[in-house]
């Protein structure tokens, strides 16, 4: 089974000097599942937020807050499985590559059956 994630990020918002509102879209599909379990459990996924600058290794922990909600779902002709986001969170978090900048990161569960699309806002507070 493996995660397909593509993310397409709107023009952030800024609130104030020290809040940016970041949103968009999160299109996740699982390629290689054969059967689906009304039980199953979620399917983790996680993205970098693409455009978002990098927060320095010396600079504080920011606040961030992070809401997702389902916009479009695709489904086998059985249906009747469950389509939604479980939870969702969002931190900066080091990146993977090396290096000792930290970036946005968005990740969750959701249950994606064959693919689902995720609006995704994440409130980012400096000050």
């Amino acid at each position: 089974m493996a995660l397909q994630c593509d993310i397409q990020p709107a023009p952030p918002l800024q609130l104030t000097p020290g809040c940016t509102v970041y949103t968009g879209v999160v299109r996740l599909a699982v390629t290689g599942k054969f059967l689906q379990s009304l039980r199953a459990p979620a399917d983790e996924f996680g993205v970098f937020v693409p455009d978002v600058a990098p927060l320095r290794d010396i600079a504080a922990e920011p606040r961030v807050w992070a809401e997702a909600y389902v916009m479009s779902t695709v489904s086998s002709p059985a249906g009747g499985f469950p389509a939604g986001v479980d939870y969702v969170r969002a931190a900066f978090l080091a990146d993977p590559r090396g290096g000792t900048d930290r970036w946005l990161h968005l990740g969750g569960a959701a249950y994606i059956g064959k693919g689902i699309g995720l609006g995704y806002r994440i409130t980012v507070q400096t000050a």
